[in-house]
């Protein structure tokens, strides 16, 4: 699962609606610089420095490690 984010409040909530066992990987989209995200431990990280809600899908899907990936807006509960 890829969660592109612009550091949204929805963030904890969708991510918290999602099953423990799933692997979720938030793609940070903010401008280099900004605070560390509160995320759970089981989520991965990955920067794309402010480029876009597009740039940060394809970042998320080629730091993915499964053969199928799912994107969810970090909005959507």
């Amino acid at each position: 699962m890829v969660v592109p984010t612009t550091g949204r409040r929805s963030l904890g909530a969708t991510l918290a609606a999602l099953p423990p066992d799933v692997a979720v990987i938030v793609v940070d989209d903010r401008p280099a610089g900004g605070a560390a995200l509160p995320l759970p431990a089981r989520v991965r990280v990955v920067r794309s420095g402010g480029r876009g809600p597009a740039a940060a899908r394809n970042a998320g899907w080629r730091a993915a490690r499964t053969p199928w990936v799912v994107f969810l807006d970090d909005d959507v509960v």
